[in-house]
């Protein structure tokens, strides 16, 4: 780990991408030689893990995380390093979208939204033997129309409801992240602080500017900060995809958008609190690039 980063986890802040198998990255932050595409697939965590303290785990979204295939993790990684993980869909999902990966589940309402004995028997449990490395664990709500919940009072308190029955897992830190813009209330941010739960910071195509979420969130003393550099708002995900593959090089450069991380990092360390900050690919291009960028601009603030 370099002094910088090593700095940086003084301050209790943590920096990291969303998924780490890119070819793309192979000479910006992977030099080893790799013999085959499985052997690189397998093995380029280990050497992630020395250029970033953190990384976010997305494929939990998909598939009840596993003891076995988290050792490996745990190998291949320091001390330090913090798994950042989507909690998954089986209990984010209201009802499932019509898409040939949920089968004959399709369209239907998914009966185990939100339910707090599945989540941890099916979730936590297989994370136990390594909670220590284990980061925020997140709840990603893509946005909700009006057929779910009426109004996003109707959401806190069914999100209430499981908050309370997981925050007695003190092992484990939580935060949510939410897709309905208008649902930065009071009494969600309310609810976060009373269950001690975190807030995910999302720049994401129909969520307000990352400055805007921050000054809704500003007087609420949250446990720590998460922030996930995902989209420029207003751009769709697959266009993205298809301008900025293989993910090699900067497209853009959302001057603003990180301005309002920093501000949200430092605002982290004058609360005392620990920062994660995960950057995605289809922000700007190449987020190994963005962190770059994002670490020369503290650099010049944190003297």
């Amino acid at each position: 780990m370099n002094e910088l980063l090593r700095k940086y986890l003084n301050h209790q802040w943590y920096f990291g991408t969303s998924s780490w198998k890119y070819e793309g990255w192979k000479g910006l932050i992977y030099k080893e030689p790799y013999s085959s595409d499985k052997s690189f697939q397998e093995n380029c965590l280990k050497e992630y893990g020395t250029q970033y303290t953190c990384v976010g785990v997305d494929h939990t979204y998909y598939n009840w995380p596993s003891t076995k295939g988290f050792a490996k993790y745990i190998e291949q990684t320091p001390e330090h390093f913090r798994f950042v993980l989507k909690a998954t869909d089986k209990i984010t999902v209201l009802k499932y979208p019509r898409l040939s990966r949920y089968g004959k589940e399709a369209g239907r309402i998914n009966t185990s939204f939100l339910d707090p004995v599945l989540f941890r028997e099916k979730f936590l449990e297989p994370l136990f033997p390594y909670k220590e490395k284990i980061g925020p664990i997140m709840f990603e709500f893509s946005q909700f129309h009006k057929d779910s919940f009426n109004r996003g009072s109707d959401f806190v308190e069914r999100l209430d409801r499981f908050l309370e029955a997981i925050s007695k897992y003190k092992e484990f830190r939580f935060a949510v992240e939410i897709r309905n813009s208008n649902w930065l209330h009071p009494t969600y941010f309310d609810c976060l602080v009373r269950h001690n739960i975190g807030h995910v910071f999302n720049s994401w195509s129909r969520m307000p500017q990352l400055k805007e979420q921050f000054e809704k969130a500003r007087s609420y003393r949250l446990p720590f900060i998460v922030s996930r550099l995902l989209l420029n708002p207003g751009t769709i995900y697959q266009d993205a995809v298809d301008q900025f593959l293989p993910y090699d090089k900067l497209h853009l450069e959302l001057s603003e958008i990180r301005a309002a991380l920093i501000e949200l990092i430092f605002h982290a360390k004058a609360q005392g609190i620990p920062a994660y900050t995960l950057v995605n690919n289809r922000f700007e291009g190449c987020a190994p690039k963005t962190l770059e960028g994002i670490f020369s601009t503290i650099e010049s603030k944190d003297r």
